[in-house]
């Protein structure tokens, strides 16, 4: 296929404008900074982004492992089921890959490799919703865990919750810990 060995002699250049299409979802400011900074320990956020676009390149040209081109695309999308963005908005970049491929290959490809590919971000699209949901999920059950814990502590803190049993039913003093101090 032309089309792929296009895109791996120029991954470079497809990776740095597909992360411009994905950096397009930010504010202004953070792309000024996530454009001039992609050290991976000033940056992490930037560099786990660049990262991840690189690996799902090579896993959208060599299409043989799905495990191999999820890993990279669930780093992505843990940063962005973190962010408070519409998961439409979170999943959108991956489309710009078919536009990026347009723009840079678009005269020299055929309809047909072009069609390939546009398969390919499609069904990626689709595990991106499946890794993006269940990310999202995670957060938010780490949200209620935390919510639960500190309301339990200041309870416990104020005296009006019950740490056993025996608490309730009044043989144990509630002020006294479970090392008995």
């Amino acid at each position: 296929m032309q089309l792929s060995v296009f895109i791996q002699e120029n991954k470079a250049a497809v990776v740095e404008k597909w992360f411009d299409h994905l950096l397009s979802s930010f504010p202004p400011e953070t792309q000024k900074i996530w454009k001039k900074n992609k050290d991976r320990f000033t940056n992490p956020v930037c560099h786990i982004f660049h990262a991840s676009l690189e690996g799902m390149v090579d896993g959208l040209v060599s299409w043989q492992d799905a495990e191999a081109l999820a890993r990279p695309l669930s780093d992505l999308l843990k940063v962005r089921a973190v962010q408070d963005v519409a998961p439409s908005k979170s999943l959108s970049f991956i489309f710009g890959f078919k536009k990026v491929l347009r723009e840079m290959f678009g005269g020299q490809a055929d309809a047909g490799e072009l069609g390939v590919f546009d398969t390919r971000v499609d069904n990626l699209v689709l595990m991106a919703f499946d890794l993006y949901t269940k990310n999202r999920e995670q957060v938010f059950c780490m949200r209620i865990d935390e919510f639960k814990h500190a309301h339990h502590m200041a309870f416990r803190k104020a005296g009006i919750i019950c740490e056993s049993p025996r608490q309730a039913l009044g043989l144990e003093d509630r002020n006294v810990n479970a090392q008995g101090k």
